[in-house]
């Protein structure tokens, strides 16, 4: 019990880091910054429930407990292939290592040292120095650390990592409506009773009304084209290829399940429209952490483009990602779903 108790404690310990160090972009709840949030105090409770001695078997009960629900979650990212096993924050740990060196070792122990002696529930109950030395801080450091892990979260961007938000890329022209003026009528000569005919005094027309107006300097302003480029081309290392024409570019992670399923599927994409007349190419980029050319999802020899997104800071995206550019600019994306050829052809239908 001390020995598991030592781990929920090291394990909140990490994770509480990382949420105060990085963002966390997840697919579903069980993964999210909210779950975390919840998660990080009930762990840190536990561990020190088990470290401390009181009510050892209904301590002993919830740690068996939890350890089970840690093999089954362990046991899903080892098999789906995941590249770690999120227990211990930004320090990476293969599934497999966590769960037979750590997960299935801890809940034997436990079920082979259970309490002997001992109640579920009092009485006997402890002595009160010994309980309220151990509720009182308790009580205290947990409300304490969810306070400083909500009011503290991390920067979007920094050197380090950068959370990529896929709505920023899509380029909206403004709609310039035309500078209404005034229609400038001439002044009408103006004849005084006393002047004679051949005497009149010359009248010219205002500039105005003979001149076309000046362009108007921020109506000029305006109508110049909002469109910008793709800001992840300048971190993609085939950026030039990518540039001109219409491409499909798929952005993925080695370990992602999702996208070792659509990889594939783009895959025949390529090869079914290969010379077609929109010339559509498709790309594979890779986000980092890269894997292994063990690991690559990639088929040998494909048509796609492959390429790498830069290493040098830390990528945080909710993969697989797709994006359909046309020279260089954003036509559309999608962002952890793969859509189908007629879908993207829409899209660029739409987009043209």
């Amino acid at each position: 019990m001390a020995i598991a108790g030592a781990f929920l404690v090291a394990a909140t310990v990490l994770k509480s880091h990382q949420l105060l160090t990085e963002p966390i972009i997840s697919k579903g709840f069980w993964e999210s910054w909210e779950f975390f949030v919840i998660q990080i105090p009930l762990e840190l409770g536990l561990g020190i429930w088990l470290l401390c001695g009181l009510f050892r078997k209904a301590g002993w009960l919830l740690a068996a407990i939890a350890f089970s629900g840690f093999i089954g979650v362990t046991s899903y990212k080892a098999i789906t292939g995941a590249a770690s096993c999120g227990c211990f924050g930004t320090v990476q740990v293969n599934p497999w290592i966590t769960l037979l060196a750590i997960d299935v070792p801890l809940f034997a122990l436990l079920l082979i040292f259970q309490p002997s002696g001992y109640k579920l529930f009092p009485p006997p109950w402890p002595s009160a120095r010994h309980f309220f030395g151990v509720a009182i801080p308790t009580f205290i450091l947990l409300p304490a650390v969810v306070l400083i892990l909500v009011f503290n979260k991390p920067p979007d961007k920094t050197d380090k990592y950068e959370v990529v938000k896929p709505q920023e890329w899509v380029t909206i022209k403004p709609v310039i409506k035309p500078e209404i003026k005034p229609e400038i009528q001439p002044a009408k000569p103006e004849i005084q009773p006393d002047i004679k005919p051949e005497m009149k005094p010359l009248i010219n027309l205002p500039a105005a009304a003979n001149q076309p107006a000046e362009p108007n300097n921020k109506q000029q302003a305006a109508v110049k084209s909002d469109d910008k480029e793709w800001p992840l081309l300048k971190s993609i290392d085939i950026a030039d290829s990518l540039r001109s024409g219409i491409v499909v570019v798929l952005l993925y992670h080695y370990d992602c399940p999702e996208c070792r399923e659509a990889i594939p599927k783009y895959d025949q994409m390529c090869h079914d429209l290969a010379g077609n007349e929109e010339s559509i190419k498709f790309a594979f980029v890779e986000i980092p952490p890269y894997g292994t050319e063990k690991d690559n999802p990639i088929p040998p020899g494909t048509l796609c483009m492959t390429g790498k997104l830069d290493s040098h800071k830390k990528w945080i995206f909710e993969t697989p990602v797709v994006v359909v550019i046309r020279d260089g600019l954003v036509v559309k994306y999608w962002e952890a779903k793969a859509p189908d050829l007629s879908a993207i052809l829409d899209a660029i239908s739409a987009g043209s």
